[in-house]
């Protein structure tokens, strides 16, 4: 996968809470606090912040101990900062910066005498997709993000959906963290993800289970079936329709879609008994397979 200059990240669903404030008020920030106690820089009056010596103050909505390790072996090898080298402290800035899961740096503070605080912005996981026997989280930007799972991610106690088929990844070789996904039909498939994490609370993700998005019957021929796979366990299926922004006559709005999926969810065993979920019209369609494959 080729690297491509990072696109213009929508607007966060946090709301518009003010891009810089205090840690307690800000969900998708942390602040490393690299913080010294050695007495003998005191004494001798010289600014030395032992990058060994790390406190981390966070709230994010999501930090993987992956993150933590590439954080702190950045703060390794550098073992110390001098905290009167501003050059020192932009170079320490670029390199945080060049993470994967670090949308943005803030302007690092020198606590005299001997502490820096380092305000990082982090990209929050979307939907994972699977490199080989791995998988890795992807951000709502298309953002390859660091730490390969044996397993589909966790985020609030529910799995991210996993971007499919996998087949899409190979066309261009297997991404990395920190390049961008190009594929059209992933593209689509992290939509739907999106859209997912903006209606659905974090329980009802969780009763849907482990799923896997595929979008790439979304620009089927005419007389075809075409749009947005989601396949549940147990081979349930919902046909979702065109990813949102499609703008496709007649079809629903995406909080339409997923209030026809949280209904059939909520009703469970009392409701309807389906393995497919059409949901893209006015009045969304539950089959049950032999039904579904013209059984009687």
């Amino acid at each position: 996968m080729a690297r491509h200059p990072r696109p213009h990240r929508p607007p966060s669903r946090s709301g518009s809470v003010p891009a810089w404030v205090p840690m307690v008020f800000l969900a998708a920030a942390f602040v490393w606090v690299l913080n010294s106690l050695q007495m003998s820089a005191r004494e001798k009056g010289v600014g030395i912040c032992e990058l060994t010596r790390v406190r981390l103050h966070h709230e994010p909505l999501y930090f993987g101990d992956a993150w933590q390790r590439r954080v702190e072996r950045i703060l390794r090898r550098r073992e110390s900062l001098d905290l009167s080298d501003k050059q020192a402290i932009a170079s320490l800035k670029a390199e945080l910066a060049g993470l994967s899961f670090v949308e943005e740096v803030g302007e690092p503070e020198v606590i005299w005498p001997d502490g820096l605080v380092v305000p990082l912005r982090l990209r929050e996981p979307a939907a994972c997709i699977r490199v080989g026997d791995d998988f890795l989280p992807v951000a709502d930007d298309g953002m390859v993000l660091a730490g390969y799972s044996y397993a589909p991610h966790e985020v609030y106690g529910a799995w991210l959906p996993i971007l499919g088929p996998t087949d899409r990844l190979m066309r261009g070789g297997l991404p990395s963290p920190g390049d961008f996904l190009t594929d059209e039909a992933l593209l689509a498939a992290l939509k739907v993800a999106g859209s997912m994490q903006r209606n659905l609370l974090p329980r009802e993700q969780r009763i849907l289970g482990r799923i896997v998005i595929d979008a790439s019957h979304e620009l089927a021929p005419d007389g075809m079936p075409g749009g947005v796979y989601i396949d549940l366990e147990g081979k349930r299926r919902i046909l979702f329709g065109r990813a949102p922004g499609s703008d496709f006559p007649g079809e629903l709005p995406a909080q339409n879609k997923w209030m026809a999926i949280r209904q059939a969810l909520e009703e469970g065993e009392e409701g309807a008994p389906w393995d497919l979920l059409d949901v893209p019209w006015d009045e969304p369609v539950r089959e049950v397979r032999g039904e579904a494959d013209g059984d009687s």
